[in-house]
């Protein structure tokens, strides 16, 4: 057994599963939220060549931590022997996958088109399934202490790095900023898609299933499971789009209340102070 092999068991150590609203969940979660407020109050003044390193650092942190993961699932070891065996089921282009490829891709960009759609994507589709994640976590808590740190550190900055940059109105509230998140996430639903299906033709695991909407297997995700077998294939995936949009925009409006009810305070405030001056 090599040095590797030896760290890679040493990783590998294992814990009592997590469960939702258990002490570890709620210890991520208690982080989250003080993250958040230290965003809010100390972090709102940001350049965006500051937004921009943040970014960078994040998506080498989330796809260093995925790095992690993947060769964890992939090293198998017993009493005896060590191997390798590749886990199909956990290629890396979930939905919730897709927000540290587009904050690096956003991090790097010099094209301010390219750069408005990242943001606008992590600041509304990513922020949506992380907060989705950390608010149901059943599905991905395992027995290994080091994954589930990475799911939760994972899911976790994906609702504060989306709140960042609403915080520092890196994403305007408007109609283009909505449709070119939108674009984004049809981009990444139409990657998904093509992996499924060629994978399917090419014999990998019957064809995998990114973002559980592959059209050889029934979804798993709660509610849409239902809907999958219920309707055809293509109306199944209309409403999966429509409704991550639709939810994505309503969360988008509620993480900008918090700095509506600032503006508004700020603004009597400064009213007040100038009717009283002599």
């Amino acid at each position: 057994m090599n040095l590797l092999e030896r760290l890679l068991i040493l990783l590998d150590a294992n814990m009592n599963q997590p469960v939702s609203y258990g002490w570890f969940h709620w210890l991520f979660l208690i982080l989250t939220i003080i993250t958040l407020m230290i965003v809010f109050f100390r972090c709102r003044n940001l350049d965006n060549r500051q937004i921009k390193r943040i970014l960078l650092t994040y998506a080498i942190i989330t796809l260093s931590l995925e790095v992690y993961k993947q060769i964890n699932f992939s090293f198998n070891y017993d009493a005896v022997s060590t191997w390798w065996s590749y886990q199909w089921y956990a290629f890396p282009f979930q939905f919730c996958s897709t927000p540290m490829y587009i904050a690096l891709i956003g991090a790097l960009t010099k094209n301010k088109t390219i750069e408005k759609a990242c943001y606008a994507f992590l600041a509304t589709f990513g922020l949506t399934a992380g907060l989705a994640v950390m608010l149901y976590p059943a599905t991905v808590f395992v027995d290994t202490i080091g994954i589930n740190f990475q799911t939760m550190i994972h899911h976790s900055t994906m609702i504060i790095i989306g709140f960042l940059l609403i915080a520092n109105q890196k994403v305007i509230h408007d109609r283009k900023t909505l449709i070119l998140a939108f674009n984004v996430f049809i981009i990444c639903v139409a990657i998904a898609i093509s992996i499924d299906v060629s994978t399917y033709f090419i014999g990998i695991n019957n064809g995998l299933e990114m973002f559980f909407i592959s059209p050889y297997h029934d979804s798993s995700l709660p509610i849409f499971n239902i809907i999958y077998q219920q309707v055809p294939y293509l109306l199944f995936l209309i409403i999966y789009i429509a409704t991550f949009a639709l939810g994505s925009y309503m969360l988008f409006r509620i993480f900008h209340l918090p700095l509506k009810t600032s503006k508004s305070l700020h603004s009597k405030t400064t009213k007040s102070t100038l009717s009283h001056n002599p």
